[in-house]
């Protein structure tokens, strides 16, 4: 689970989490594969439903939910007036644009920022 939630990572943007994976995963399934005791197939649906569930957490982690849409494929579930960061154009008084960011990878950054702060205010606590 953790390689595959550190792929998509790697690889998307918040946009690319921006949709509904669950009606995504319903079209990929057939019951005739679901059902199927063939060792390709099996690996295929583990693969498949491991995808499902670390795009899941991305989304909870992103956007506070998991995201579904409509029968136009409008997202239906964000609260009134609510934008992900990837919509907006600006944080505070910056311009910025904002449309291919990451926010897990910034989190991870500021997380390893405060990190080595913490460490480096530790030592020096320690050497005093």
């Amino acid at each position: 689970m953790r390689d595959e939630i550190l792929e998509l990572l790697t690889y998307k943007n918040d946009r690319g989490h921006w949709y509904d994976i669950q009606k995504d995963w319903e079209r990929t399934k057939t019951d005739l594969v679901s059902r199927s005791t063939d060792k390709l197939d099996k690996d295929n649906i583990l693969k498949d439903d491991l995808y499902k569930v670390a795009t899941e957490l991305l989304q909870i982690a992103t956007f506070g939910r998991i995201l579904q849409t409509d029968d136009e494929d409008k997202i239906k579930n964000l609260p009134r007036l609510h934008l992900p960061y990837f919509m907006k154009q600006s944080l505070g008084a910056s311009f910025k644009d904002l449309y291919d960011i990451n926010t897990q990878k910034a989190y991870l950054k500021i997380d390893e920022k405060n990190e080595k702060f913490v460490s480096h205010t530790d030592h020096k606590v320690k050497s005093s």
